[in-house]
């Protein structure tokens, strides 16, 4: 499902570091990495936790991201919504109905830990 009055958010892909010796690709850069832009999405900004630690304050936020279902998303990718970049947590999951075949989207936990 396309949100006709969602948010465009940037998916973000580590590009492949080469082996100068082997010539192989051996390690992943966040450096440069692959933008692809995806229209119609919808956030819900989720809750933050800040766990009880010693010597640590920590918070983590968990919101969830829906997409358009087929948006080339994977759990080894970033997005940058709303102008802050999410750990995508997990594989995305991709719901279709099996009796219509309507394609209802996608879902995607995102995370983010400060401290």
């Amino acid at each position: 499902m396309d949100f006709p009055f969602g948010e465009t958010v940037t998916r973000l892909r580590a590009t492949a570091v080469t082996d100068p010796y082997s010539g192989e690709a051996t390690a992943l850069s966040w450096d440069n990495p692959d933008e692809l832009p995806i229209s119609g999405c919808a956030f819900d900004p989720g809750t933050s936790t800040e766990p009880v630690t010693d010597a640590r304050n920590q918070v983590i936020t968990q919101p969830v991201l829906y997409a358009p279902f087929g948006s080339d998303i994977t759990a080894a990718d970033r997005l940058v919504v709303r102008g802050r970049t999410w750990k995508v947590q997990g594989d995305p999951g991709e719901y279709r109905n099996p009796f219509t075949g309507w394609e209802a989207g996608m879902v995607i936990k995102l995370e983010d830990v400060q401290g």
